[in-house]
C-alpha cells in the first residue's frame, strides 16, 4: 500500500500549496458566469440547461490546461531536483511513485471540480430558480473525468521527462494539438470531402474525428447528458442526422477518455522504469 503513501502526500502537499481552493474558485466563478451570462443575451430564451452547455464549452477549454499546470511536475520537478533518489530509496517502487502521484493530483483536481462546480450549481439555481439535478451531476462527473483524463497525460509526460523544460515544453505542445488546434483536422477534411464548412446535420466520421480528443469526447458526451435532460435539446443523433454510429455511444466515448488517461501513464512508467537517475 506504499502508493497510497505517496498519493496522500501529494493530496496534502497540494492542499497545503492552495491548488485545491485555486481550481475551486476559478472554476467556480467563471464556471457560474458563463452559466449566468446565457441569461442575458438577446433571442436565447433563459434555460439552466442552455447555461450549462455554455459552461461545459468553457471548461472543455479551461480544465486541460489547469489539469496539466497540477501535475506536470509531479515526478519531473523531483527527478530535476534530486529529491525522487530519496522517495525511491524508500519501500515505493518506480510504478508506486507514478501510480501515487496520479492518484493524489487526480484527487485534488477531482475534488476541486465538485466543489467549483457545487458553487456554481448554487448560483444557477438562485438565478433561474430551478436546477436540473441530473444533468447538472451528469456534467459534474465528466468534468471531472476530464480533468483527471489529463492529469494522466500531464503524470505520464512528467514520468517519461527529466526536467522541468521539457515537461512544460511538452504539456504546452499537448494542450495546443488536444484542446486549440484538434478540430483542425475534421474541419479540413470536411471541406476537402464536401467543399464546404460543416453546419447542420454533418457525417458520423466528421464528430467521431472530433471526438478522438479528449475535449471531443467530453463535448459529446455533454450533448448525450444535455439531451436526456430536457428531449427539446438536440443530441449527437439530431448533429449525425440518422442512427448514431457505435464509435459514438457513450461507452465508447467514455472509453476513449480512459484510453488517453491510462496510455499515457504507461508510456510514461515505461520511460521512467528504464531511466537512469
Amino acid at each position: 500500500m506504499t502508493w497510497a503513501v505517496v498519493a496522500r502526500k501529494e493530496f496534502t502537499d497540494a492542499f497545503r500549496a492552495r491548488i485545491l481552493w485555486g481550481i475551486v474558485a476559478i472554476i467556480g466563478i467563471l464556471t457560474g458566469v458563463i452559466t449566468l451570462a446565457t441569461r442575458f443575451i438577446p433571442g436565447v430564451e433563459p434555460n439552466p440547461l442552455t447555461g450549462l452547455g455554455a459552461a461545459a464549452q468553457f471548461a472543455a477549454m479551461l480544465v486541460p490546461i489547469m489539469s496539466l499546470v497540477a501535475a506536470y511536475l509531479a515526478i519531473a520537478g523531483e527527478r530535476e531536483s534530486g529529491s525522487v533518489k530519496v522517495l525511491l530509496g524508500l519501500p515505493p517502487s518506480r510504478g508506486e511513485v507514478l501510480l501515487g502521484k496520479f492518484l493524489g493530483r487526480g484527487g485534488v483536481v477531482g475534488l476541486g471540480l465538485v466543489l467549483g462546480f457545487a458553487v456554481a450549481g448554487v448560483g444557477t439555481a438562485l438565478a433561474y430558480g430551478t436546477l436540473p439535478l441530473a444533468a447538472f451531476a451528469a456534467i459534474t462527473l465528466l468534468t471531472v473525468a476530464l480533468g483527471v483524463t489529463f492529469v494522466g497525460i500531464a503524470v505520464g509526460i512528467s514520468a517519461a521527462t527529466a526536467t522541468r523544460a521539457r515537461a512544460m515544453t511538452v504539456s504546452i505542445g499537448v494542450y495546443l494539438v488536444l484542446v486549440l488546434l484538434w478540430d483542425i483536422l475534421p474541419q479540413g477534411l470536411h471541406f476537402l470531402v464536401y467543399g464546404t464548412i460543416p453546419s447542420g446535420a454533418v457525417p458520423g466520421w466528421f464528430l467521431g474525428l472530433q471526438a478522438l480528443s479528449p475535449p471531443g469526447a467530453y463535448n459529446a458526451l455533454v450533448m448525450t447528458a444535455l439531451a436526456a435532460g430536457d428531449p427539446t435539446v438536440p443530441g449527437l443523433a439530431a448533429r449525425v442526422g440518422g442512427s448514431l454510429p457505435l464509435y459514438l455511444e457513450p461507452w465508447a466515448l467514455l472509453g476513449l477518455l480512459a484510453a488517453w488517461t491510462l496510455v499515457p501513464l504507461a508510456l510514461g512508467y515505461r520511460r521512467f522504469e528504464r531511466a537512469d537517475l
